[in-house]
């Protein structure tokens, strides 16, 4: 085949001979003025002058090697051209041959001012150093902190290949290399969208500039250039590009401006207001592409030619690419490799098959790219760890935060369901959107460890809300603000079974597959497995999604935290208070727990209600010296919770029962970890606890709960406990109540009738309870109401006195519940209505509870005895005048506190015999009133703006003493004998 030789490039040498010619001029007008400039520095030592000008050459290399000087001269070296550098060494040889022709502008700078050249020197100096030193301060400035997201960028080497793609690359790559070169090969990758396609290319072009020198990566991406006309053109820019930075090829550029020229075809322009038309060569394309290939074959390399996003365009301007493409195939150096997505490209069913037949006609071979869901699982476990990994760019201890979500979508991944998991997080694309939608959502910033958040439940709402945002919104529309809408299961009354909404089914049935599914995983009943409302942990209730009653408000604060970055305290979250019982087995102490910072009694009680409620709920299996300690600190810790009722209960109250049920599980069995129920030999342990006996001697529940230090709240306490170990009140303590009765009588029955059982299982208790009172006030003549009414209110409040200040109402809403002069005052009233009430009640059990005035103070013939002591007591050292003159005041408190509630008469309190008497004797207290009658009324004729407040109600003097004087007066009348009993009433008197 006869080659055809080419015209000279005379461009190229025109442009040789002009460098040459100007670097020797200049050369020559540098030697003058830098001669001229010597005579004015001759004071400057030899030294100083050599020491300027190799600074001044260091500073030239410096600025020619940072510009990559260096690489430029190796590639010409590389190229052989050594006809331009004959070219060059001819402009110097003319520069010298015209010199004379230029004498006389050699003149003007031999005998220029000598200032001149140290001008021209500074001026060269501060030009090339100016660029170096701010790309050193550049360089020398810190980075900034790494980014709060994930970057979604390719990779670059294969350090950073996540994917396992290093291998199937380079064997692509050798393939690419060992097809040779020939017009028209066209390679196609093709993968969905995320499958790292670039990723995958970047790694062959690793081995392409690693293996040999020989390939030239030209990398088109049409996606920035879709808007422009002519993307043949641009290719061919881009083409020159690429193969001018890695070879020196002078004759290229002319070569490609006739290319463009050609493609274009007549150009216009206007000149002294004529338009004017120049025509193109008359060229064909196929030999200019032919100048092009001759260039490319003389410098001996391949062009490699890279178009990615191809199926991110148009169908128009995808066809455009196409053609562009097919218009260089007369380029037999160069390869093509087109990246794309046949099912993106493939749109319609008819055009989705004209668009396939058309890539198997286009694409010499194809290469499909997959991703194995293993891959993903060790970016999500380990890889993301790795120093060298740039995909994350986000601080390694940020994702350690995440490690637990990471973790659990790593285990959905490697499950059985992981198939319909993949449309959403099929690749890393989808897997750093949900890892940055974390981010937004601030999870890094909050401990997920100490919510109550279910990990699945999390990712399957974080998924829809991605993917799916109009169905979020409609569950977020149905389900907040307190509503229970479609999606929360619920369960009727009186059913054990949970159920979804009568809509649900519905909903579901009018999404698309996957949203299906999530819903499905979700709040589906059937799919969840819960089971029976009664079966169910709470542990179960507190944390899946799908509840949202009254109860647990579990789906709000899930949307909530999605949408409004908004995490629970951990103080209201389960998993607080599991956590403390999971360290309370494993050997910490009771006490360490409630004293750490998530336990401030200061921030309010509901962190040790809670603690305490979980504690006992799951104590079955507590060690004897877990049992101990529960039971120790529990005691030890009612004077610090508050007395004042809030929603119709005070933690300390309720703490009581928390500590019979202690009692009952764990508070005996000392020896066996399993404890066996019912044995009477075992429970009886719980009676010596109470009373202080065998191994608890000295260490007794009695006198624990009334020791001195805790004033007259302690024996409200003391009533409490007492109250409810009677069997009556059905309080679920068998084992307790057991103890109590085969304390008593081996051999009596401790199943049966609970009035019979609680009459036998409480006469012990009671004696002994009024043995400490009597000891305590009766025999030392100690008034109780009294020393309630001195009471600190600082006892009554416990340790949660600081709830009403406005800082922890700001932090903490739990604690918000201002308390004032009038709660202390109503919780007085309990107090003393309670202790009295429950010693001096004279009642058999009747569900109840059996009053301590049932039985006599010894033996068991129970004939009210206490409650006579009692009425004594009362009437002859509480409430008698001649004792203190204030006592009246107790009496009349008494009887205000006992107003009863008026149900049939429109409501409100009055006074009644019933109800005014409480627990004491209506003889006792009509004597009284006789006796005292007048002395009473005197004294409260200066008191009529006095009040007493209760927990149910505020009562007056004005207002309602007459009415309690009206029954006091039936009372009166009621005694047959008035002077009976009257001399030996007023006990003070001997």
């Amino acid at each position: 085949m006869k080659t055809q030789i080419n015209m000279p490039e005379l461009l190229i040498f025109a442009k040789s001979l002009a460098i040459g010619f100007l670097a020797a001029e200049i050369w020559r007008i540098a030697i003058y003025l830098g001669t001229t400039s010597a005579a004015t520095i001759s004071w400057i030592t030899v030294e100083v002058r050599i020491a300027g000008i190799l600074l001044g050459a260091l500073l030239c290399l410096t600025y020619a090697y940072q510009r990559d000087a260096h690489i430029t001269a190796m590639q010409m070296g590389r190229s052989l051209r050594f006809d331009l550098l004959i070219s060059i060494g001819v402009g110097i040889w003319i520069n010298s041959l015209t010199s004379q022709r230029l004498i006389k502008v050699h003149e003007v700078f031999e005998h220029a001012d000598p200032h001149w050249g140290l001008a021209i020197f500074l001026l060269l100096s501060s030009v090339l150093l100016s660029p170096i030193i701010r790309k050193y301060c550049a360089q020398n400035t810190p980075h900034p902190p790494q980014l709060y997201f994930i970057s979604d960028e390719e990779i670059r080497n294969e350090k950073e290949d996540l994917l396992a793609n290093g291998s199937l690359a380079k064997s692509f790559a050798e393939t690419v290399l060992a097809s040779g070169a020939h017009s028209g090969l066209v390679f196609g990758v093709d993968g969905p969208w995320g499958s790292g396609k670039t990723s995958f290319i970047n790694l062959a072009e690793c081995y392409w500039k690693k293996e040999t020198d020989k390939a030239i990566v030209c990398r088109f991406e049409p996606l920035r250039y879709a808007s422009e006309p002519d993307l043949v053109d641009r290719l061919i820019r881009d083409l020159s590009a690429a193969i001018q930075k890695e070879v020196f090829a002078p004759e290229f550029r002319p070569a490609v401006s006739r290319y463009s020229r050609l493609i274009k075809g007549k150009t216009d322009f206007s000149f002294l207001g004529f338009k004017l038309s120049v025509e193109p060569s008359p060229e064909t394309i196929d030999e200019l592409l032919d100048d092009i290939d001759d260039v490319l074959r003389r410098i001996g390399r391949r062009i490699i030619i890279v178009i990615d996003d191809l199926d991110r365009l148009d169908a128009k301007t995808i066809n455009n690419v196409l053609f562009a493409t097919r218009q260089t195939f007369k380029l037999t150096q160069a390869t093509y490799i087109l990246c794309y997505d046949t099912e993106i490209l493939a749109g319609g069913k008819e055009e989705g098959t004209r668009a396939r037949e058309f890539l198997e006609k286009f694409v010499t071979a194809k290469l499909s790219l997959f991703i194995d869901s293993s891959s993903i699982r060790a970016f999500l476990t380990r890889d993301w760890q790795r120093l060298e990994n740039q995909l994350v760019s986000i601080p390694s201890d940020t994702m350690l935060k995440l490690g637990a979500i990471l973790n659990e979508l790593a285990s959905i991944l490697d499950g059985e369901k992981a198939a319909n998991y993949l449309p959403l997080l099929g690749d890393l694309r989808k897997v750093k959107r949900f890892v940055n939608a974390m981010l937004l959502m601030q999870l890094d910033k909050s401990d997920l460890g100490r919510t109550d958040f279910n990990k699945t439940d999390l990712i399957n709402l974080m998924l829809l809300h991605l993917n799916f945002p109009g169905l979020f919104r409609r569950i977020y529309a149905e389900e907040t603000e307190g509503r229970s809408g479609t999606f929360s299961i619920r369960h009727e009354n009186g059913e054990q079974d949970f159920k979804n909404a009568d809509d649900f089914t519905k909903v579901v049935k009018a999404q698309t597959d996957i949203e299906q599914f999530l819903l499905t995983q979700l709040f589906d009943v059937t799919a969840l497995k819960l089971g029976k409302r009664g079966n169910l942990r709470e542990a179960v209730q507190a944390t899946r999604a799908c509840f949202n009653d009254t109860e647990f408000r579990n789906l709000e604060g899930y949307l909530k935290l999605i949408v409004r970055f908004a995490t629970p305290e951990p103080r209201n979250t389960f998993v607080l208070y599991q956590d403390a019982f999971e360290k309370i087995q494993k050997g910490k102490s009771i006490r360490s727990i409630l004293t750490s910072p998530d336990f401030d009694l200061g921030l309010g009680e509901q962190a040790h209600d809670q603690f305490w409620r979980i504690l006992v709920n799951q104590s079955h299996n507590f060690t004897s010296g877990v049992a101990e300690d529960a039971i120790d600190t529990l005691v030890d810790y009612l004077p610090r919770y508050s007395m004042i009722k809030a929603n119709d209960f005070s933690l300390r109250s309720r703490s009581i029962y928390s500590l019979l049920r202690l009692l009952d599980r764990v508070g005996w069995g000392t020896t066996v970890t399993h404890r066996v129920p019912n044995s009477p030999e075992n429970v009886v342990e719980i009676v010596w606890r109470i009373f202080g006996e065998n191994a608890y001697k000295n260490r007794g529940l009695l006198d624990r709960l009334t020791r001195s230090e805790r004033g007259a709240l302690g024996w409200y306490d003391l009533m409490a406990f007492r109250l409810q170990c009677s069997a009556d009140r059905q309080g679920q303590l068998h084992n307790l109540h057991s103890a109590l009765i085969v304390d008593q009588d081996k051999n009596a029955p401790t199943f049966g009738s609970l009035n019979e059982l609680a009459l036998l299982g409480m006469r012990r208790l009671s004696q002994e309870v009024f043995a400490l009172f009597k000891r305590t006030y009766i025999d030392k003549r100690r008034n109780f109401l009294a020393e309630v009414d001195d009471a600190p209110s600082a006892m009554f409040l416990g340790e949660t006195s600081q709830v009403d200040s406005e800082t922890s109402k700001e932090k903490h809403p739990d604690a918000a519940r201002s308390l004032s002069a009038q709660d202390i005052l109503a919780s007085r009233s309990n107090v003393k209505s309670f202790v009295l009430y429950q010693l001096s009640n004279p009642f058999p059990p009747t569900g109840a509870g059996v009053g301590c005035g049932y039985y006599d103070e010894y033996g068991s013939k129970d004939g009210k005895g206490i409650a006579t002591i009692m009425n004594e007591y009362m009437f002859g050292c509480c409430f008698n005048p001649t004792v203190h003159e204030g006592n009246i005041l107790h009496f009349l408190n008494y009887c205000l506190s006992h107003l009863s509630n008026s149900y049939i008469l429109g409501g409100g309190y009055i006074a009644t015999k019933e109800g005014l008497l409480g627990g004491l004797d209506p003889k006792e207290m009509g004597r009284y009133w006789i006796k005292y009658e007048s002395q009473i009324r005197e004294q409260i004729a200066s008191m009529e703006d006095k009040s007493l407040t209760t927990l149910s109600y505020i009562a007056s003097y004005r207002e309602d003493l007459p009415d309690v004087f009206k029954v006091l007066d039936a009372l009166a009348s009621d005694v047959s004998d008035v002077g009976l009993g009257l001399e030996t009433l007023d006990l003070s008197q001997g």
